[in-house]
C-alpha cells in the first residue's frame, strides 16, 4: 500500500497536464481568444516524454492524449448538445449522452499520434528532443488523415485574431498553418527542456522562432496588400430574415405557411430599397423559401408572386430553395428533393440551379441509409437528399455588358477547402455561401463555421459572400479584409459594395493543394535516418 500512493501521485500529475493541455487547446480556439496558440500542447507533450523516462506503457500515454481530446471537445465543441436537442428533439439526457460519445472520439488523432511517435522513438533510439520533433511532426500528420464530419485547426485561430501570418494561408492552406503551430510548439518545448543544460542552444531556439514569427507575420502583411488589388466591383445586398427552425419546420407544411416565409423576405427587401440604392445582386440563405422553384413549378401562385417581385426590384435574385424531381423518386417513392441555389432575374430563372453536392450526414442523409432504408426508422428527422454534382461555376448575366463568374456553395461545403479549390479552378470570381446555422444554438458554431467559410477565400483569394438565416452574414474581400457582420437572431440586410479582380490568378494553394504534407513526410523520415546513422556510427565506436 505504501508503494502505491506515490505511484498514483506520479500518474496524477502526469495526467493533470493533460488536462491541462486539453483546457488550454480548448480555450484557445474560435470562438475564444489564441492566449495559448503557441503552447497548448506543450504540457501534452511534455507529459508524454517525462512519462517516457519513467517507463509509462502505450496505454497509459494513450490516455494522456484522449483525456487532452476530450476536455478541448467539451470546451470548443459544447453546443453539440444544443444541435442533438433542437434537431433531433432528443431528451436532454440522451443530448448529454450524445455530446460525450462525440468528445470521446472527436479528435482520437491526438492520442493516436503520440503513439506512433513514441513508437518511431523506441524503435529508432531517438533523443528527447527528435521525440518532441517526431510527436510535432505525427499531430501535424495525423490532423490531416483523420475523417471528421467536419475539419477544423488552430490555423483557422490566426484569422480569427487577424495575425498577418493567416495571409500565408494561400500558399499552404489553414492545415499548413496549423502545422507551423505544432512546430513551434515543438521547437519552444525542446528549448525549454535544455535551458538549464544548454542555454545557448535554448536561446538561439527561442531567437530563431521569435524572429520566424515576426517574419512570417510582415510576409503575410505584404502578402495582404498584393491582393488588395482589384479591377471591379459589384452590389450585392444581403439579406437575413431571422427565420428560426420552428418556423421553417411550420412552412414545409403547406402553401399557407410557406407563404409567410416567403413574404418576410420580400417585406424585407422592399423596406430595404426604399431607403438604399437598388443592388446588382441580392442574396438569400440556405433553403430561405421552403418551396420548390423549379420552372415547371412557375405557375404557382407563390413562384409567381416572387416572380413579380424581381421584376420589380430590378435586380438578380441568388437564393437557397428546394428542388423537385417530377420523375426520379428516393428510396421510399417520395418525391425526390434537393437542397439547391438558384438565379433569378426579371424574365425568370437566369442559370440552372446549383444543387448542394456534400450533404450532411445525419442531416440531409444516413450513412449506409440506400444500403438499409429501415434505419430511417430510427432516425425519422434525417432527409434523404439528392446529391450533386460537384463544385460549379456559374456565369450570370447582371446586364447586357457585365457577366460575373459566380462560385455557389451551400452550408457545409465551405468547410472542405478542396471544394473552393475547384471552384477558383473552374473560374469563378466570386464565392457565394447561403447557410442555416440555426441548429447550432448562438454561442460557438456561428462563429467557428462564419471564420471557416470566410478563410476558403484566403486560400484561393476570391470574396466570399455569405448569407445565413439567423447569422452570422457577412463578406471577406480577397485581401483576408472581413467587412461588417450581422447580429446573431435578427432581421439584417445590408448593401455591400464587393471589389474584386476579373478573371483573377490561381494562388499556389488553389494549384498544388495542401502537398505540404510532403515536406513533414521528408523531415519525418530526416530525423528517423538521422537517428539509425548516429546510432551505426556509435556503434562502430564502441567496436573499436
Amino acid at each position: 500500500m505504501a508503494n502505491v500512493l506515490p505511484q498514483f501521485k506520479q500518474k496524477y500529475q502526469f495526467y493533470a497536464l493533460s488536462v491541462l493541455s486539453g483546457i488550454l487547446i480548448g480555450t484557445s480556439f474560435i470562438p475564444y481568444p489564441a492566449w495559448a496558440i503557441l503552447f497548448c500542447y506543450i504540457p501534452l507533450w511534455f507529459s508524454v516524454v517525462k512519462s517516457e523516462k519513467e517507463n509509462f506503457n502505450l496505454k497509459q500515454q494513450f490516455l494522456m492524449g484522449w483525456i487532452s481530446q476530450f476536455i478541448l471537445t467539451l470546451i470548443g465543441f459544447n453546443w453539440i448538445y444544443y444541435t442533438a436537442s433542437e434537431f433531433g428533439h432528443l431528451h436532454w439526457s440522451i443530448s448529454v449522452l450524445t455530446l460525450l460519445l462525440f468528445a470521446s472520439a472527436m479528435h482520437i488523432y491526438i492520442p493516436l499520434s503520440l503513439l506512433a511517435a513514441t513508437w518511431m522513438k523506441r524503435r529508432f533510439n531517438l533523443t528527447t528532443a527528435q521525440h518532441i520533433f517526431v510527436i510535432a511532426l505525427t499531430s501535424s500528420l495525423f490532423e490531416r488523415i483523420w475523417p471528421s464530419i467536419f475539419q477544423w485547426n488552430m490555423g483557422y485561430t490566426l484569422f480569427w485574431m487577424k495575425w498577418p501570418v493567416f495571409n500565408w494561408a494561400d500558399t499552404i492552406g489553414f492545415l499548413g498553418l496549423s502545422s507551423l503551430i505544432y512546430l513551434i510548439q515543438g521547437g519552444l518545448l525542446i528549448a525549454c527542456l535544455n535551458l538549464k543544460i544548454k542555454k545557448i542552444l535554448s536561446l538561439k531556439i527561442f531567437s530563431f522562432i521569435f524572429i520566424f514569427l515576426i517574419l512570417i507575420n510582415w510576409t503575410g502583411h505584404i502578402k495582404q496588400k498584393k491582393w488588395s488589388a482589384t479591377n471591379r466591383s459589384i452590389q450585392i445586398a444581403i439579406t437575413q430574415a431571422n427565420v428560426g427552425n420552428e418556423e421553417k419546420l411550420i412552412s414545409e407544411l403547406g402553401p399557407r405557411f410557406q407563404s409567410s416565409i416567403a413574404e418576410k423576405y420580400i417585406t424585407l427587401v422592399d423596406d430595404f430599397l426604399k431607403t438604399e440604392i437598388r443592388p446588382d445582386i441580392i442574396l438569400w440563405p440556405e433553403t430561405a423559401l421552403p418551396f420548390p422553384l423549379d420552372s415547371y413549378f412557375s405557375h404557382r401562385p407563390l413562384q409567381n408572386r416572387l416572380q413579380s417581385k424581381i421584376h420589380e426590384w430590378k435586380s438578380v435574385l441568388v437564393t437557397g430553395a428546394y428542388s423537385h424531381d417530377l420523375i426520379k423518386k428516393d428510396i421510399f417513392g417520395e418525391t425526390l428533393i434537393r437542397n439547391s441555389i438558384f438565379f433569378l432575374d426579371q424574365n425568370g430563372i437566369l442559370e440552372k440551379n446549383y444543387n448542394k453536392s456534400q450533404l450532411l450526414a445525419f442531416g440531409e442523409y444516413l450513412p449506409f441509409g440506400e444500403l438499409v432504408p429501415s434505419l430511417y426508422k430510427l432516425f425519422p428527422f434525417v432527409g434523404t437528399f439528392e446529391k450533386g454534382a460537384g463544385p460549379e461555376n456559374k456565369r450570370i448575366k447582371i446586364n447586357e455588358n457585365y457577366t460575373l463568374n459566380l462560385g455557389p456553395q451551400i452550408c457545409y461545403e465551405s468547410l472542405d477547402p478542396e471544394f473552393s479549390r475547384h471552384l477558383a479552378k473552374k473560374g469563378s470570381e466570386i464565392i457565394f455561401n447561403v447557410t442555416n446555422d440555426s441548429w447550432f444554438g448562438d454561442w460557438a458554431e456561428p462563429y467557428q463555421h462564419l471564420y471557416m467559410t470566410l478563410a476558403r477565400g484566403i486560400e484561393v483569394r476570391r470574396p466570399v459572400v455569405r448569407s445565413t438565416n439567423t447569422g452570422f452574414s457577412s463578406v471577406s474581400l480577397a485581401n483576408g479584409t472581413v467587412l461588417e457582420k450581422s447580429k446573431m437572431n435578427e432581421s439584417w440586410m445590408k448593401n455591400f459594395n464587393v471589389t474584386y479582380q476579373s478573371d483573377p490568378e490561381l494562388t499556389f494553394y488553389v494549384i498544388y493543394g495542401h502537398y505540404d504534407w510532403i515536406v513533414l513526410i521528408c523531415l519525418l523520415f530526416f530525423v528517423l535516418l538521422q537517428s539509425r546513422f548516429s546510432l551505426k556510427i556509435k556503434n562502430i565506436s564502441l567496436k573499436k
